[in-house]
C-alpha cells in the first residue's frame, strides 16, 4: 500500500517495503532535495563543500564504533549513506556517471578480486593469501602496475594513518623490524636525538627529530597490532574525561583551574584518574 507523505510530494510505501525499495526511496528523497523548488542548502552543495562534511561523518561513525554504541552506529551509517548517494547524484547531474555505474563497478571488482569465492579457482587457506592474490589481480588483470608501492597511498590520509600505511607497505618487501621488541632501541635513539636538539636549541633539527620519533612510535604500535590513530583517540577521550572531572571538582570548591598552582592541578588530575 502506498500513500503520499504529507508535505513531501513523495510516494512512500507504508508497509512491506523491501530493502531495495528503501534504498531507492532514500535516493528519491535526495533527488527531491536537489530539484528545483527543493532545499536551498542542498541545492547549493558541490563536491568541495561536501568533502569536509563527509569526513566529519566518517569520524562520527568511528566514535560510535569505538564506544560500542549500536544506536549511534545505526544513525551515523545512515548519515554516510546520505552523503554517498548525494555525491553520486552530483556526478549524475554532471553526466560523469550513474548510480548504476557505481554499484556495478564495485560489485564487479569484488567478484573479480575474489576468484576463490566466485570462480572457485585456487585454494585459499588464510587471509594473507587473500591479500597477496588481491594485489596480483590489481597488477595482472587490472593493469595497476604502480612505479612504487607507495603510489596508491591516498595523499589526503591523516599523517599518523599515512605513517601506519607506509609501514605496512614496507613490510611487504621485508623493510621492517622483525618484531616490536626490536623497535624499542630505535625509540630510545630517536628520543635521545630529540633531547640533543632541545639542548642545542636547534628548532629545525628538533622538528625533524620529533617527526622521526612519531614515525618510529607508529611502527611500534603497528608491530604490537594496534592502530595508532585509535590509540591516540582513546588517549584523547581519557584526557577529555579527566580534564572535565578536574573542572567539576574545582567548581565544587567555588574556584577555577586558573587560580590553582601547578601542584594543586596535579593533585586534582590524580584524583580524576581514580
Amino acid at each position: 500500500m502506498k500513500s503520499q507523505q504529507p508535505g513531501t510530494g513523495l510516494n512512500v510505501e507504508e508497509t512491506g517495503r523491501s530493502t531495495a525499495e528503501k534504498f531507492l526511496r532514500l535516493r528519491e528523497v535526495i533527488r527531491r532535495l536537489r530539484a528545483p523548488g527543493g532545499c536551498p542548502w542542498d541545492r547549493e552543495q558541490d563536491f568541495a563543500s561536501m568533502k569536509p562534511r563527509f569526513l566529519e561523518e566518517v569520524y562520527e561513525l568511528v566514535d560510535a564504533l569505538e564506544q560500542g554504541d549500536a544506536g549511534g552506529m545505526r544513525e551515523e551509517l545512515g548519515d554516510l549513506f546520505f552523503h554517498l548517494l548525494f555525491m553520486a547524484l552530483l556526478g549524475e547531474e554532471k553526466h560523469d556517471w550513474t548510480l548504476g555505474d557505481i554499484l556495478d563497478g564495485i560489485a564487479e571488482k569484488l567478484i573479480r578480486r575474489h576468484p576463490h569465492v566466485f570462480a572457485r579457482s585456487g585454494k585459499i587457506e588464510d587471509s594473507s593469501q587473500v591479500i597477496t592474490q588481491w594485489d596480483e589481480i590489481k597488477k595482472q588483470v587490472e593493469g595497476k602496475n604502480y612505479q612504487s608501492l607507495l603510489d596508491n597511498v591516498p595523499r589526503s590520509l591523516p599523517p599518523l594513518q599515512k605513517a601506519y600505511v607506509y609501514g605496512k607497505k614496507g613490510r611487504k618487501v621485508g623493510f621492517d623490524w622483525p618484531s616490536a621488541a626490536e623497535v624499542l632501541p630505535k625509540v630510545h635513539e630517536e628520543l635521545r636525538e630529540v633531547e640533543e636538539a632541545m639542548a642545542g636549541n636547534d628548532r629545525e633539527a628538533l622538528a625533524e627529530e620529533l617527526g622521526d620519533l612519531f614515525l618510529v612510535l607508529t611502527s611500534l604500535a603497528r608491530l604490537l597490532e594496534f592502530e595508532p590513530e585509535g590509540l591516540v583517540r582513546a588517549a584523547n577521550r581519557k584526557f577529555d574525561y579527566r580534564f572535565r572531572e578536574m573542572e567539576r571538582m574545582v567548581a565544587e570548591r567555588g574556584t577555577s583551574l586558573e587560580k590553582l598552582s601547578l601542584e594543586e592541578k596535579e593533585s586534582l588530575w590524580q584524583a580524576a584518574k581514580k
